[in-house]
């Protein structure tokens, strides 16, 4: 899988989000002017991406700023996306815009996540790996997993871990 990455004010998000996009030129003004740019590079990368092989979109549902992107915006993104051979439509939300208000709690994000049954059915995770690039394999190991490929230069962190872990199970039933 490959994910193309329009959200959070980087390069393609700037080219959809009314907040960053200013053009007064074909690639501004209407959501779909705003989406040109970014959908002919997603293009471009699904013609020489394996057919066989899914592509995501990662795109900002809300900017959490008045007159920045909204759900209803979203829904037109991820449906000019889908159009252009998107397989999934990773929906997040903000940074954007320094001013962004959002309204945070427990799974925030899954209204936005065009879903009718109102859950996800895919959950991402960035934050974890920017302060633990080794996150997956550390929460595998947590719950159990041995069956989880680790490069073979880290053999023995993985062992180390796992003995550590089952040390910490023991102790919490002795205690």
């Amino acid at each position: 899988m490959i994910e193309f990455h329009a959200a959070h004010g980087y390069l393609m998000s700037s080219f959809i989000s009314p907040l960053t996009n200013r053009r007064n030129d074909e690639f501004g003004g209407s959501l779909e002017n705003r989406c040109r740019y970014p959908l002919e590079v997603f293009r471009a990368m699904r013609e020489v991406w394996p057919a066989e092989k899914p592509m995501s979109v990662r795109i900002s549902a809300h900017d959490w700023v008045p007159g920045g992107t909204t759900p209803e915006d979203a829904v037109v993104v991820a449906g000019l996306f889908k159009a252009a051979g998107a397989d999934i439509i990773h929906v997040s939300s903000g940074q954007v815009s320094k001013d962004e208000a959002p309204v945070y709690g427990r799974m925030f994000q899954v209204p936005f996540s065009i879903i009718a049954a109102g859950r996800a059915d895919l959950c991402a995770l960035a934050r974890p790996h920017l302060a633990d690039p080794a996150w997956t394999l550390h929460a595998a190991a947590e719950l159990g997993f041995k069956d989880i490929a680790w490069p073979q230069q880290y053999q023995g962190g993985r062992l180390q871990l796992e003995r550590n872990l089952d040390r910490a199970a023991q102790l919490a039933l002795d205690a």
